[in-house]
């Protein structure tokens, strides 16, 4: 298991080449700053997509004694995200920073039948938070992408969240399909689909990983009630993945957290051909710079 993202840092020194990070609206401050934090920890090559003279002048202020990296001059949104996405396409790229540009204009590209970034895979949002409390680190999904996943987008998003714990290492990553309660409602329909993911589990047609449900949150994640509820489970105050089932539940939870339990976080779109790191706007440098760790981890670099 990791425990942080320290270790994932470590993870990603250990390999012989840096992956070439693609900084999408190059001329925001706070994604050009985590970048250029990557860059000088030999985390990543970045090559910068933005404004140029904006771009320049960011890094200038930012005042980091390293040379400017590559820059790709973009005018508009729509030229950007048509750029970039055709590198990545063309494999000139193995991971994303998104930083100054439409969310919207930025996904269209991505999907693009002709040069975008499709493999046949849902696009989710994986989220990897450091809780002071827990012991270790939390995945959660999807909190930013997919808003209301029926069953079938519900298998993917486990899917995809368990090929990223594997690829950082993790045999069998335990999935919490979380509800309000523990026991299956007709009348409550994620637990239903809670209990239909544990029922592919168990036949086999989702493996890699174990997956209870229907499992409330703190089940998932203190031995102490799962004690009082008497409640067995190798998922319960163990859980790795965290399901939600949509995506409120997944905002409100990750932002309490965040700012009432000192937790940080990094965030990156899986199921596309490039990972794309990409959380909230207002998240730090720091946040930033986790995600990259995150995208680098988990690239074919």
């Amino acid at each position: 298991m990791i425990k942080n993202f320290e270790e994932i840092r470590q993870i990603v020194l250990q390999r012989d080449s840096k992956a070439r990070l693609g900084v999408i609206g190059s001329h925001e401050s706070h994604a050009l700053e985590a970048a250029a934090a990557a860059m000088k920890d030999g985390i990543v090559t970045p090559v910068l997509y933005g404004i140029r003279e904006e771009t320049e002048a960011a890094w200038e202020e930012l005042n980091t004694g390293l040379p400017l990296p590559e820059i790709i001059d973009c005018r508009t949104d729509e030229q950007l995200a048509e750029t970039v996405i055709r590198d990545a396409h063309d494999g000139k790229l193995d991971a994303l920073l998104k930083g100054k540009i439409y969310t919207q204009t930025f996904l269209r590209a991505v999907l693009n039948k002709e040069w975008g970034l499709r493999t046949g895979r849902q696009l989710s949002h994986v989220l990897l938070m450091q809780v002071p409390a827990y012991h270790k680190m939390l995945f959660l999904t999807d909190a930013g992408m997919v808003p209301y996943p029926d069953l079938t987008v519900k298998k993917d998003l486990v899917l995809n969240a368990v090929d990223i714990c594997r690829k950082l290492g993790y045999d069998c990553p335990k999935v919490a399909a979380l509800c309000s309660v523990e026991r299956v409602n007709p009348k409550m329909p994620e637990t239903v689909d809670a209990d239909m993911l544990k029922q592919m589990n168990l036949s086999g047609e989702i493996s890699g990983c174990i997956i209870e449900g229907p499992i409330s949150f703190d089940l998932s994640v203190s031995a102490e009630s799962a004690a009082i509820k008497d409640y067995h489970s190798p998922v319960a105050a163990d859980a790795d993945i965290l399901l939600v089932d949509e995506i409120t539940t997944g905002n409100i939870l990750f932002k309490a957290l965040s700012y009432f339990a000192g937790m940080t976080m990094g965030g990156i779109i899986v199921g596309a051909a490039v990972p794309i790191s990409m959380i909230s706007r207002a998240s730090s440098a720091q946040d930033k710079y986790n995600s990259i760790l995150v995208a680098a981890a988990v690239s074919g670099r």
